[in-house]
């Protein structure tokens, strides 16, 4: 089978893995994370993407997305004329992890972590790696939307939830240890005064979107028209007609 892949470039590396062993031809697009900023924005882009696949000449049998909720992001996102395939789950860690069953265990018994992958690493996507220049602008932005107060509240509100971590967890892949993240990892937990802690990753669900295996319990398959909503319950998400 044919499929369009829109993906995260957090899972650039792993992906780009398993489509070399998938049995189907995709064609991979990759969105920065730093989308993920503004989920509004990321939405409209996702669907800007959705679209225009949709409407390729290419003949697609579905679009996979390498994307979770994704601080809501994925809601409201539409399937247009092929279908559309999402996993359920809250963001992208529980890819990393394997199962929504993991995810939920390590959250409960682990709070307070933040967890670092190979790609995230690699792109510089870790706790207090923005730099002063990204700052500096969106600061800029904020006090010309709210003005000079509010601008600080909220500069000073999104950099205050690093403080909350305890925790840096290496999801560890054998396959990707020749990058040397694991050693940045542990650099960076010393710095940030956070415990440093390494778990087994596991690609098992992101191996399954890739190879078409979408079980009801692990994905939700769009039709054409129908658009992602949030289920509110242990299944994340669901398809609901328009």
């Amino acid at each position: 089978m044919y499929f369009a892949l829109i993906s995260c470039d957090v899972f650039v590396r792993e992906v780009c893995a398993l489509v070399a062993e998938s049995p189907h031809t995709i064609d991979p697009v990759f969105l920065e994370k730093g989308l993920h900023e503004k989920p509004d924005h990321l939405r409209s882009v996702l669907q800007k993407e959705i679209d225009r696949l949709s409407g390729s000449d290419k003949p697609y049998h579905a679009i996979i997305l390498g994307y979770a909720l994704c601080g809501n992001a994925a809601d409201g996102l539409t399937a247009s004329g092929i279908p559309l395939v999402i996993p359920r789950a809250h963001d992208c860690i529980t890819l990393f992890l394997g199962s929504r069953k993991r995810y939920q265990e390590e959250f409960a018994q682990n709070p307070g972590t933040y967890y670092y992958t190979p790609s995230a690493v690699e792109r510089g996507y870790t706790v207090g790696s923005e730099s002063s220049q990204s700052k500096e602008k969106r600061y800029a932005e904020y006090v010309q939307k709210f003005g000079e107060d509010n601008a600080r509240f909220l500069m000073e509100t999104e950099e205050g939830w690093t403080k909350h971590y305890t925790h840096a967890a290496w999801i560890d892949f054998p396959s990707f240890r020749f990058l040397n993240c694991r050693n940045m990892v542990e650099e960076i937990a010393q710095k940030k005064s956070l415990a440093f802690r390494e778990i087994p990753g596991n690609l098992l669900l992101l191996d399954r979107l890739l190879r078409g295996e979408w079980d009801n319990e692990d994905f939700v398959v769009l039709q054409p028209g129908q658009r992602i909503t949030v289920s509110n319950d242990e299944e994340v998400l669901k398809a609901w007609d328009v």
